[in-house]
């Protein structure tokens, strides 16, 4: 931690520490002029831990005037997206938030601006920061105190010594009761204490074991936004692990209090359940640091674009693919013939995922491509098996791009991950890689030059066939489709025989 010169008391004096960010200077040009604005929480925290930027970077901001007003005009003169949040429950002292979000190529900007209202601006604010969950966030400074690249020192406000606790390394909840107020400030705490190496002290751990189960009650949308940050950071595995030993996933996510039952996992696997989707979590962290170790360029260009709830991406949800990929192995143990099995716990997987994903809105998007994932996470291993014993053909491969290309991406870095947490041999793991660069080739250098779309319609199948709408159509097109792929039609003329004759095969078989 950089070294702070204060006061004891409620300010200190910071020298030498540079609070500045260039959109201050947008957001000062917006205020009106008898307006007071600052600086809280998290940003002041990592200037005085030392903390580089980074590519994620979020403000709050606590102004005097309407924050929505400021939050729009900032929105449109840097070019962000503008969204509004309402935090509900009696004690919640800043109810309306809002946010601007810009992306500028890798960097993701968020300021969340909310009002401080009371005639004494002074002890409006220290009300404020003491109402907060942690004492290294209940720090503020005045926006115009750093206006100035070159400004040589800084007023911090810290009523609950957040600088005493930081620079003895812990991180420490203002009040029990403030937990209690908003019990989503249990999530932030553990994420908070890895991402900042900084240590839970004994009275938050309490709170957990005697009401940990009341972030069970908060707002689904702000339980789905702390998961979220998690997974984005480089450590989340660190942080769910953590979750999980103090029974705070158990309790937002119930199906995964049965991992302790499935000790052995049988032949593919050298760990219990609950010790293997953490190393693969782990494990996916470093697939992901070395991805291009792995896999081809082509296939890693869209990797992290798709955009969940402004400021994720997929990354985030293939972190949460990984989480929850054996989900349902519990609800699917048996023993057959002497084997332990886990038969359909990847369709079922898929179904759990879906429920969590509309009970904490997750939205339609980001809960399909979770569950596909969860659905899809065995398909690469049956394919290495295939490809094994000399029997992986182009209709295997034709039909794995088909089904799993839109994710196809992810599904190979999560079973690299999968492979290393499950104790694989470096034979095993040799020929996932092979299978993976098999995979490739045939796609780009086979499927490529191959029509995607089925060269007939719908419509022009039907007018073809005449006959009505209808499933008979859907799987003519797929059949057409996979025709295409294998390379056994190539043109139109071609298309429209081959439905004829599938049809007539159809017809006949009936």
């Amino acid at each position: 931690m950089e070294e702070v010169l204060f006061e004891k008391g409620i300010k200190h004096t910071a020298h030498g520490l540079n609070f500045y960010l260039s959109y201050f200077d947008d957001i000062a040009r917006l205020l009106p002029r008898e307006a007071y604005c600052f600086v809280v929480g998290g940003w002041v925290r990592d200037r005085l831990l030392g903390e580089p930027v980074g590519y994620h970077i979020d403000v709050d901001l606590l102004t005097t005037c309407d924050p929505t007003e400021v939050a729009k005009k900032l929105a449109q003169r840097i070019g962000g997206s503008y969204f509004e949040f309402e935090k509900k429950g009696l004690f919640i002292k800043r109810p309306t938030i809002a946010t601007v979000v810009l992306r500028l190529g890798p960097y993701k900007y968020r300021f969340d601006f909310a009002q401080l209202k009371g005639r004494n601006i002074e002890r409006a604010l220290v009300e404020d920061l003491l109402s907060r969950d942690f004492t290294a966030n209940a720090m503020a400074i005045s926006i115009d105190d750093v206006l100035s690249i070159g400004a040589k020192q800084t007023i911090i406000y810290d009523p609950a010594h957040g600088v005493e606790d930081l620079e003895q390394g812990f991180l420490r909840p203002v009040s029990l009761e403030n937990l209690e107020e908003d019990p989503v400030r249990i999530l932030r705490g553990f994420r908070l204490a890895v991402e900042k190496e900084l240590k839970l002290t004994e009275d938050f751990y309490e709170f957990v074991r005697k009401k940990g189960h009341l972030i069970k009650k908060a707002p689904a949308e702000r339980i789905t936004l702390e998961l979220f940050k998690i997974l984005r950071t480089n450590k989340s595995y660190k942080v769910l692990k953590d979750l999980y030993r103090h029974g705070l996933l158990q309790v937002l996510f119930p199906d995964t209090a049965r991992w302790e039952e499935v000790k052995d996992q049988g032949e593919h696997h050298i760990y219990p359940l609950e010790e293997h989707v953490f190393k693969v979590l782990e494990s996916l962290e470093r697939v992901l640091e070395e991805r291009e170790r792995y896999l081809h360029a082509e296939l890693l260009k869209d990797l992290g674009r798709m955009q969940v709830h402004g400021e994720f991406s997929d990354i985030e949800l293939l972190k949460l693919s990984a989480l929850f990929h054996d989900l349902a192995k519990p609800h699917t143990f048996e023993i057959r013939e002497g084997r332990i099995t886990f038969y359909n716990h990847d369709k079922l997987g898929a179904r759990l995922v879906r429920d969590y994903g509309r009970l904490y809105r997750w939205g339609e998007e980001a809960t399909h491509f979770v569950a596909s994932m969860v659905e899809q996470h065995l398909r690469v291993f049956y394919l290495r098996e295939s490809l094994s014993k000399g029997q992986l053909t182009d209709r295997g491969r034709t039909n794995f791009w088909r089904d799993c290309g839109h994710i196809a991406t992810h599904l190979f870095l999560h079973s690299i991950a999968d492979a290393f947490g499950s104790g694989d041999t470096e034979e095993e793991i040799a020929m996932l890689l092979k299978t993976i660069e098999d995979l490739t080739h045939y796609k780009l250098e086979k499927l490529s030059k191959v029509p995607q779309k089925a060269l007939l319609d719908g419509r022009e199948i039907m007018e073809l066939l005449d006959i009505g709408q209808g499933p008979l159509v859907g799987r003519i097109k797929k059949a057409l489709e996979e025709a295409q792929l294998e390379g056994r039609v190539q043109t139109r003329e071609e298309a429209v025989e081959f439905v004829r004759s599938y049809y007539k095969s159809l017809s006949e078989g009936a």
